[in-house]
């Protein structure tokens, strides 16, 4: 955190202002630091310089008329100055999706008015097939148009902008539907900043691994604004890739680690396999200090930190002390095994039009299976409840937008009576939110009941055999009613651990066996109504967007 007494005597206004607290605190400690740490290092000082000539760059004459600047890059230092030094010069950022088409970029582009780019050159050719109706400027060095000399060296900066002020406007579509334009303020990121620091408290020690894609608003507020606000280092990881990760990881330092479902879940079964092939005096090892570590927790006590110090060393976790998981949902025996082996791990919740958390776990207050209680200035409602307590989840905050630009009719489906509807389903219990699905995904019984096919697949992910899982309902011939379905991948690895499988030509005849008796376990210790009537099983993995969201619509 901020030490107090370096604090504005009142809230910043701006992004802007918000950084250059964290600059009076911390102006030679290390902020950003690309490629693992092995590549471009800036201090406290040296990104404020930098973001201040930027700004006064875009203040000139040449972009006096732009208003939004696109942004479009990997995760790399250049890409939080850029951002910053946009809305410093009361501009608009639009961060783009690296993984669009060229057609759903050149509608995002010309939807938002977009005349000017910051690029990386990895993307400069798919731009060309766009459209050449805009400009790029490049982060390389080497680049004719290299951004810091296509901006000149200015001096004169004047700050622009207010709370009010729009600082980024954010296409999304979620995993449905038409992209649609959100608008954040500065008072919307600002207060969401304002409650994470709040609740979850980071120092100038924690070091943020960014694995996400920035341009999604989880890693944004999350993994850039949230840390270089509380004078923390972000490393950028130069990869995806498991072992690149662990030597990031070792080479940085990390402290605090920001991902998706997916990552966790993948993280979690290679641990389990790697557990799983040990002698079997290690794993009765394992299951005791585990068992211990649970017996610890039933008492508020973290004895997992002690027990498996040797082991998160071992596995190249050994400065981690938190995980945060987002953008989907977890299923509780993930988070419960890594707490209980020593990490604070905090699932949470938000959406992008509420810039974006709305709740979460706090170190000492987790619940395996919720995603905690509400932030510190957000309030949540559960609207129309049912039998079950289970109703919409409505949210009320100086976080939440505005609304969609351009899209009246949107807007006012979001936002009724100063209230932010998510469309999501969930209950309050014990001062947490715990979520039961997405209401356009819930299917419907013959008998009228409600299927949450999260649920479902919640309790498919518990067997090992199983990598991922989706669960849809599809429409009965000539019967009311839905019957539920399910599209499952495989873990063709446990397979090869387990029955010596080849994962490059697995014996199809013995996978679908051993998932039919695990959906056949399932169904056993569900309602009736609830039971997985069929499944197709696919080698390959589920279609997700780029924040590794299950893209739903293609199940159906």
């Amino acid at each position: 955190m901020i030490p107090d007494d370096t604090r504005t005597t009142k809230p910043p206004e701006t992004l802007l202002d918000a950084l250059e607290v964290a600059v009076t605190a911390y102006p030679d400690h290390v902020a950003l630091k690309g490629e693992g740490g092995r590549g471009l290092v800036f201090t406290y000082s040296q990104v404020l310089d930098k973001v201040k000539r930027l700004a006064a760059g875009l203040q000139s004459p040449e972009y006096a008329d732009l208003k939004e600047i696109g942004l479009l890059a990997e995760n790399r230092p250049e890409w939080p100055i850029a951002y910053l030094g946009i809305v410093a010069s009361g501009k608009i950022v639009v961060p783009i999706d690296a993984n669009l088409k060229p057609n759903e970029m050149e509608s995002i582009i010309g939807h938002a008015g977009v005349k000017l780019l910051f690029i990386s050159q990895r993307f400069e050719d798919q731009l060309g097939r766009v459209s050449d109706d805009f400009k790029t400027v490049l982060f390389e060095d080497e680049a004719d148009n290299n951004w810091e000399r296509v901006m000149g060296d200015p001096i004169d900066f004047t700050p622009i902008g207010s709370r009010e002020s729009l600082a980024s406007l954010i296409y999304t579509s979620g995993t449905t539907g038409t992209p649609k334009a959100v608008m954040l303020t500065h008072a919307n990121l600002i207060a969401n900043l304002t409650s994470i620091g709040a609740d979850l408290k980071f120092t100038a020690d924690d070091v943020f691994l960014s694995l996400l894609p920035l341009h999604h608003t989880f890693e944004s507020t999350c993994g850039f604004l949230t840390p270089l606000t509380n004078g923390c280092t972000v490393v950028y990881a130069r990869s995806l890739k498991s072992n690149q990760i662990l030597e990031d990881i070792g080479a940085s330092g990390a402290t605090v680690m920001i991902g998706v479902p997916l990552l966790w879940e993948k993280l979690y079964q290679a641990i389990r396999r790697k557990i799983g092939s040990a002698p079997p005096v290690k794993r009765a090892v394992f299951r005791t200090l585990f068992s211990l570590s649970a017996a610890g927790w039933r008492v508020k006590k973290k004895w997992g930190r002690s027990l498996f110090a040797d082991l998160r060393q071992k596995a190249g976790l050994g400065s981690v002390r938190m995980f945060v998981s987002g953008a989907a949902a977890m299923p509780p025996h993930i988070s419960r095994f890594f707490v209980l082996l020593g990490f604070d791990f905090l699932q949470g919740y938000g959406m992008t039009e509420t810039s974006p958390v709305i709740s979460a776990n706090r170190p000492d207050d987790i619940k395996f299976g919720s995603v905690g209680p509400p932030l510190t200035g957000v309030e949540v409602k559960i609207d129309n409840p049912g039998e079950a307590g289970i109703g919409e989840i409505i949210v009320r905050g100086a976080n939440c937008t505005p609304g969609y630009r351009d899209n009246l009719k949107e807007t006012t489906a979001l936002l009724k009576d100063g209230w932010l509807y998510t469309g999501d389903l969930g209950k309050m219990r014990d001062g947490h939110l715990w979520i039961t699905g997405r209401a356009k995904n819930l299917i419907v019984s013959a008998a009228g009941k409600n299927i949450y096919p999260e649920e479902l697949e919640e309790k498919l992910l518990i067997s090992d055999y199983i990598e991922e899982a989706v669960v849809f309902g599809r429409a009965k011939d000539g019967r009311q009613g839905e019957e539920v379905r399910a599209t499952l991948v495989p873990d063709l690895e446990q397979f090869q651990v387990e029955f010596g499988l080849d994962p490059e030509h697995p014996d199809r005849d013995k996978v679908m066996a051993v998932l039919k008796q695990t959906v056949a376990e399932v169904n056993e210790h569900i309602a009736g109504y609830k039971r997985i009537s069929g499944f197709i099983m696919q080698f390959e993995e589920l279609e997700k967007t780029s924040t590794k969201k299950i893209k739903r619509f293609f199940y159906h």
